[in-house]
C-alpha cells in the first residue's frame, strides 16, 4: 500500500515577495500551539485503537509550520536556575513575585501551574467526540497560567527534552507529528533528533550558510552561536515539539540578563538574517520562504513525500 502524504498544516500566510507587505498575519500563543500538537496526536492514538490495521484519516504524519507569539519555554527536567532575572540581582523581582517564582519550580504542581503536559489523554479523547477540535484547543490552551518575566513575556514549563528558550516572531517553528515506528523512521528519539538537525542543516545550505552540530548539546549552530533550537518528545513513538530555527526575531529576546539560552554558558545566538549580513550582506528571506525549503528538507532526509501546505485555524 502507498504510503500517504504527509499532511502539512499551517498559520503562516503568504507574502507579497515584491512588496514584502504581510497582508495578514497572527502569531500564535505557545499553549494553542501545544494544544493543536495534543488534538493531532491524540486522534491519531484513537483512530488507532479503532483500526489497528488500516490508515484512517487521522492516523497520518502531519507538520506543524508556525510563528509564535513571543514565549520563553523550560523543559520538563529544565532549571530554573536559568532564567537568570531570578538572580541576587533583581531583588525587586523576586520579592514581588514571590509565588510565581515557587510556581517556576520543577516540583510546583499547584492549580496554577504554568505546566503545559497532557495528563489525562483519555479525557481529551472523550472531548473530542463532543467538541470541534478548535474548540478542544481553547479548552486545552487555558488550562495552565504562565508566568510573566521582567519584559512580559509568558514563561511555561512543557513536556520536552531540553533547558529554557526562546520563541517568538520572525522565528519559524516546525513540530512534525510523526509515527517512529513506521518506515522510512526508527523509534528511535537520538536517531530522530540527528535527523532534525540534519534537515536544519541542509535549509541553512540553501542560504549558504554552514550550519553544524555540536558533541554536547543539541541543535545547530553557525559558528560557536545557535541558530536553531531542538526540544523533541513522543508519546507512543509519535513525536511531537520539534524545532525552532531563527530567521530575523529580535535577538534582544535571548539576552542574558533574562535567560542563558539552552542553558549553555559562553555562546551566543545568531539568525539567518544576521548570518547573511554579516557574511554576505544579503536581505533575509521571510519566514514563508524558509519554511518552503524546510519542508523539502524534510521529504528528502526522511525519505518522505510532503503534501502542500494547508492553513488550520488556530485562533
Amino acid at each position: 500500500m502507498k504510503r500517504p502524504l504527509t499532511r502539512v498544516l499551517s498559520s503562516l500566510h503568504r507574502h507579497d515577495y515584491k512588496a514584502n507587505i504581510n497582508r495578514h498575519h497572527q502569531y500564535i500563543d505557545y499553549c494553542r500551539g501545544w494544544a493543536w500538537q495534543q488534538v493531532l496526536l491524540t486522534q491519531r492514538l484513537a483512530a488507532r485503537k479503532l483500526q489497528e490495521n488500516e490508515t484512517t484519516a487521522h492516523d497520518i504524519d502531519s507538520i506543524l509550520l508556525l510563528e509564535h507569539a513571543p514565549v520563553y519555554t523550560l523543559g520538563r527536567g529544565a532549571s530554573e536556575d536559568h532564567l537568570l532575572f531570578l538572580n541576587n540581582d533583581n531583588d525587586d523581582y523576586n520579592k514581588n513575585n514571590s509565588h510565581d517564582v515557587h510556581r517556576l519550580s520543577r516540583k510546583y504542581r499547584g492549580a496554577d501551574s504554568p505546566r503545559l503536559v497532557m495528563n489525562d489523554r483519555k479525557s481529551l479523547e472523550e472531548m473530542l467526540q463532543h467538541q470541534t477540535p478548535q474548540d478542544a484547543v481553547s479548552t486545552l490552551a487555558s488550562l495552565s497560567t504562565p508566568v510573566l518575566a521582567p519584559n512580559g513575556v509568558p514563561i511555561y514549563r512543557v513536556d520536552r527534552g531540553g533547558e529554557v528558550t526562546f520563541h517568538g516572531p520572525s522565528q519559524l517553528v516546525v513540530y512534525p507529528i510523526f509515527d517512529l515506528k513506521q518506515e522510512p523512521f526508527k523509534a528511535d528519539l537520538h536517531w530522530f533528533l540527528r535527523q532534525v538537525e540534519e534537515v536544519v542543516i541542509q535549509t541553512l545550505q540553501h542560504y549558504e550558510i554552514e550550519g553544524g552540530r555540536d558533541e554536547i548539546n543539541s541543535g545547530v549552530w553557525v559558528g560557536q552561536n545557535k541558530i536553531a533550537a531542538i526540544g523533541v518528545s513522543a508519546t507512543s513513538w509519535i513525536s511531537s515539539h520539534g524545532f525552532s530555527l531563527n530567521v530575523s526575531p529580535n535577538l534582544d529576546y535571548f539576552d542574558t540578563s533574562l535567560i542563558l539560552p539552552c542553558g549553555i554558558e559562553g555562546r551566543g545566538v545568531t539568525s539567518i538574517e544576521r548570518e547573511l549580513l554579516q557574511q554576505q550582506n544579503r536581505v533575509a528571506p521571510t519566514v514563508v520562504g524558509v519554511a518552503d525549503v524546510a519542508l523539502q528538507k524534510i521529504g528528502s532526509v526522511f525519505g518522505i513525500e510532503v503534501g502542500q501546505s494547508s492553513p488550520i485555524d488556530y485562533y
